[in-house]
């Protein structure tokens, strides 16, 4: 059988090959096991990101979690304030508070953890409390995370 087109899907548990024929649209598809990905990845970009999560503010006093998976302690985080009110925002897990920002109405802060953590930051559940000196919270909040800093640039 003549294949035209190959696409490589990988895995953590195995390969799944499919092959396209070029005459007669047949789909194959065949697990492999046991391959090997060479370093250089042949000009192939691989992102690696963990939890993506999204928030659509309201109230005096949301929050959103986020968990960071071992691995994947590259964090970043994204504020968009609509509201009338600076919005204040800290990132709280493991027992402590991490990180207390402040977003200017009408404005917009994206953070990550490159300065500050520039190995990662803990594993862990963690929770972002967002407050607008007791004013409702209005906009919206991104979170996610990465095993490598290119992960969330």
């Amino acid at each position: 059988m003549d294949f035209s087109k190959r696409a490589v899907l990988l895995s953590a548990a195995s390969v799944l090959t499919l092959a396209l024929g070029s005459s007669t649209g047949v789909v194959t598809a065949a697990p492999t096991t046991g391959i090997e990905v060479p370093k250089v990845h042949g000009g192939m970009v691989i992102l690696a990101t963990g939890q993506e999560v999204h928030e659509v503010l309201g109230g005096t006093s949301p929050t959103m979690d986020l968990t960071v998976d071992k691995g994947y302690g590259h964090v970043k985080i994204k504020v968009k304030n609509t509201g009338t009110s600076n919005l204040t925002w800290s990132l709280q897990g493991n027992g402590r508070e991490y990180i207390v920002k402040t977003v200017g109405k009408g404005s917009t802060l994206t953070w990550t953890s490159l300065n500050s953590f520039p190995n990662g930051m803990p594993s862990g559940k963690y929770v972002i409390q967002f407050r607008a000196n007791g004013n409702k919270v209005e906009g919206d909040a991104w979170g996610t995370t990465g095993q490598f800093p290119s992960d969330i640039e």
